[in-house]
């Protein structure tokens, strides 16, 4: 038996060149606009805890 691969909800995408944003795989909406990529990052790994502590209480 093998278990299901977790995929997070929320994903970094580059759009150029010092643009990048926080695409939501769920609804396919990009938002959270930021110039680095470790900025957007952060803002992703932030938001993914926040989604699996709602799912888990």
């Amino acid at each position: 038996m093998t278990l299901p691969t977790l995929q997070p909800r929320f994903a970094v995408e580059k759009h150029g060149p010092g643009a990048y944003s926080v695409y939501d795989n769920v609804t396919g909406v990009s938002r959270d606009l930021s110039f680095t990529r470790r900025g957007a990052q952060k803002i992703a790994d932030r938001k993914n805890v926040e989604q699996f502590a709602k799912g888990n209480r």
